[in-house]
């Protein structure tokens, strides 16, 4: 795992270490680094900006990420699940860098296990992988009926009342379009409290499948995605 390894990368670590510690600091700078996977904030300002550039992921001088590259080394389910945190740009570049990378990290292991996990419900429910495919279509109508109940089961989407544990929608679909956990403004958190349909609504959908398809494409459309209209059969 590329991300992994990134603080423990000896020469680029050393470079970057070269350049933003000192003699009198060196000592105590690697005491926090050995800490890091335990960091809650960046504990030595400016590193993982530093390690980023240095795998070629960060632009410092236009303060941007790199997607490309980034899609290319690390994989297209790693950057999809951190999209919106890798676009949410932010006038300090240290912060900003250091909120992708945390990102990046947490996806190379929570992406993988959403994948197989769709993959494992996909061949419970007999189903192709043209029909799989659907989903990034975003369609109005389930392409696999039942699935995405498969999935959100698997995942613990819900509760035993019904009610969502909105930690593990994020944790399988990663950051929200509209959430920011920038230190230059006031952290927002993204509503999904219109998503939940209420004990009624969801006892006159068809089935368990149906209502919580239509959960799902509540958080896709408040996320700013929207779903292609359901095509009319002649």
């Amino acid at each position: 795992q590329v991300l992994a390894d990134l603080a423990g990368d000896a020469k680029t670590l050393e470079k970057c270490m070269q350049e933003l510690s000192t003699p009198e600091r060196i000592a105590s700078d690697l005491q926090k680094l050995e800490q890091y996977p335990n960091w809650t904030r960046e504990e030595l300002p400016c590193l993982m900006r530093c390690l980023a550039s240095e795998k070629g992921w960060f632009d410092i001088v236009a303060n941007k990420w790199r997607l490309e590259e980034l899609t290319e080394d690390l994989g297209a389910d790693v950057y999809n699940y951190c999209r919106f945190e890798l676009l949410r740009k932010s006038r300090d570049g240290c912060s900003y860098a250091y909120r992708g990378l945390r990102c990046l990290k947490q996806a190379e292991l929570h992406a993988g296990t959403s994948l197989s996990t769709l993959l494992q419900c996909s061949r419970q429910l007999n189903a192709t992988n043209v029909e799989l495919l659907q989903y990034s279509k975003l369609k109005a109508k389930e392409p696999i009926p039942c699935l995405f109940q498969c999935f959100a089961d698997a995942m613990a989407f819900y509760d035993s009342e019904g009610n969502w544990r909105l930690s593990n929608w994020q944790q399988a679909f990663g950051p929200s379009r509209h959430e920011n956990s920038s230190q230059e403004e006031k952290p927002t958190k993204q509503d999904y409290s219109g998503c939940r349909l209420s004990g009624m609504e969801r006892e006159e959908a068809k089935d368990k499948c149906t209502w919580m398809y239509q959960e799902y494409k509540c958080w896709e459309r408040t996320n700013g995605n929207y779903f292609e209209p359901e095509s009319k059969e002649t």
